[in-house]
């Protein structure tokens, strides 16, 4: 099978493609392992800033692909479960990571932008979170990501709603750093990349840790009961005729019919 992640390496920047085109670079497991196995080897390999695109012009992630769904029970993972997993690994990169966001993003492939520390947007482009369109309750993990950076508001609206925003929206809600026109966006996410890897690694490296201590430092923490609570809400919900309902519907572009089971 192709690979579903390459490498590209710019000097002191690697730029990880996601490269699955063909289905506007949705995620399977295959793509969620392989990008996680190559942020441990930019950490392991020194790398100064990693930025994360999607191949082709059209897409940077349509998220999970759902066809990929009646894979869970034999690998004994659900989806949502491997792209937190590989969340965190990009989420444990040390060195800056910049989403270069050339095409849509929604569901997983979101999450993963909004993991990254900067965000740079081509003009037009469209962000959603769909997961209540197909009978999903998305992890805690991918909740805070969207609730740190947008605050709780801006999250139950994506969240909500499914409704997708554009690019505009998106720097006015501050979940991108900036819009560029088509012909130069990629340009200037590289030339970003290229001026935070001009800097000294160890301090830029610190910044990002103390950062992201101190992002942490006013959550108490789940208690074991809360835990046990969104384990099971999100095992109902996965395991729900919703869920089977709004996945066909999806895949059949239809409005799905949904009955609270």
């Amino acid at each position: 099978m192709a690979p579903r992640v390459r490498a590209e390496d710019h000097g002191p920047v690697r730029v990880l493609v996601l490269d699955n085109a063909a289905k506007r670079n949705a995620l399977d497991f295959q793509a969620l392992e392989e990008l996680e196995a190559a942020c441990v080897a930019a950490s392991e390999e020194g790398v100064r800033c990693l930025v994360l695109r999607g191949a082709g012009e059209e897409a940077f992630s349509s998220g999970f692909d759902l066809a990929e769904i009646a894979l869970t029970s034999a690998r004994g993972e659900r989806p949502d479960e491997a792209v937190e997993r590989t969340a965190a690994a990009l989420d444990a990169v040390p060195c800056p990571t910049v989403a270069f966001l050339n095409g849509g993003a929604f569901g997983g492939g979101f999450e993963l932008a909004v993991t990254c520390d900067l965000r740079v947007a081509r003009e037009g482009v469209k962000l959603g979170m769909p997961p209540a369109k197909l009978g999903v309750v998305y992890p805690e993990g991918g909740l805070r990501r969207f609730a740190d950076l947008v605050g709780a508001a801006r999250t139950r609206e994506l969240f909500f709603t499914g409704r997708p925003i554009d690019a505009e929206t998106a720097l006015a809600w501050g979940i991108v750093n900036r819009v560029a026109p088509a012909e130069a966006a990629e340009a200037d996410a590289l030339a970003l990349a290229a001026d935070i890897a001009a800097n000294a690694p160890l301090a830029v490296r610190g910044m990002k840790r103390i950062l992201r201590l101190l992002e942490g430092a006013h959550e108490r923490g789940l208690s074991d009961p809360e835990r046990g609570e969104i384990a099971d809400l999100r095992r109902r919900a996965f395991e729900s005729a919703d869920m089977r309902e709004g996945r066909s519907a999806w895949q059949e572009r239809r409005r799905p019919r949904f009955k609270g089971e």
